[in-house]
């Protein structure tokens, strides 16, 4: 056998080989670069629901405190009307005890 035959058939299967072997890691890297494309986009809208679950949770709270706020404030009113109707009771009440001394003063 011709040493130089068996070199260019060794050397032309090195080659085909190592195309086969670039063609190979090039499809690889194409479609891990589409992979990852598609994992950041999932990853992107996790973090958008995440971000937007937290803003909705802020707006939560922000609605409770103000509801508890308002509550409160309800009741004050209600104390202060209450206190303000039997302050009124009183006064009625004095005036009507008022209207019936100043009747019996009166001469007939």
């Amino acid at each position: 056998m011709d040493s130089d035959f068996l070199w260019h058939s060794i050397g032309g299967g090195a080659i085909i080989a190592a195309a086969l072997t670039l063609a190979r890691l090039l499809l690889d890297y194409g479609l891990r670069g589409g992979e990852r494309r598609v994992e950041q986009d999932e990853r992107r809208r996790s973090q958008q629901r995440d971000a937007e679950a937290r803003l909705e949770h802020r707006r939560l709270e922000r609605c409770d405190l103000e509801l508890h706020a308002e509550r409160a404030h309800a009741a004050a009113l209600e104390h202060e009307l209450l206190r303000l109707e039997q302050a009124y009771e009183v006064l009625k009440a004095q005036a009507a005890s008022r209207s019936a001394d100043d009747a019996h003063r009166l001469p007939s």
